[in-house]
């Protein structure tokens, strides 16, 4: 795996939990409205698409345009990246417990439920287009 991906290793990480399936009831996007919906809404399809071992979805429509062109800059390419990541995990599960958008710019807070040990992660997301994109994964 490139050293570049550590960014996305991260948040992989993080979103291993206990389940491989995504069903309505653990869809944490349903809480907000409005841009906040559409963040959390980016979020949970990293967390489908990641479960589905799916990185050309995730490079192609989840991940910002400057993030992707770093992976390409240093060497590699998002898909090796990502897919990398994907292949040391086994497992995806997000809970985005909240939005705070500033202008183009969102902070999502997200937790991986492990039991007693819930790990939180900040996620940065841009506007681009109509959508929001994953621009930086932040630390608890």
């Amino acid at each position: 795996m490139l050293r570049y991906a550590l960014p996305l290793a991260t948040i992989v990480a993080v979103a291993v939990a206990g389940c491989t399936t995504q069903t309505t009831s653990n869809d944490s996007s349903g809480k907000f409205r409005g841009d906040e919906r559409l963040v959390a809404n980016t979020i949970e399809d990293f967390e489908s698409a990641a479960s589905k071992g799916d990185q050309d979805q995730i490079c192609r429509e989840l991940l910002a345009k400057p993030l992707v062109a770093t992976y390409v800059r240093r060497g590699g390419t998002c898909e090796k990246a990502v897919d990398g990541v994907l292949k040391d995990s086994d497992s995806f599960g997000l809970t985005v417990e909240s939005v705070r958008i500033a202008g183009a710019q969102a902070t999502a807070r997200v937790k991986a439920d492990r039991g007693d040990n819930d790990v939180i992660q900040s996620l940065t997301l841009v506007k681009e287009g109509p959508g929001w994109r994953i621009s930086q994964f932040g630390s608890g």
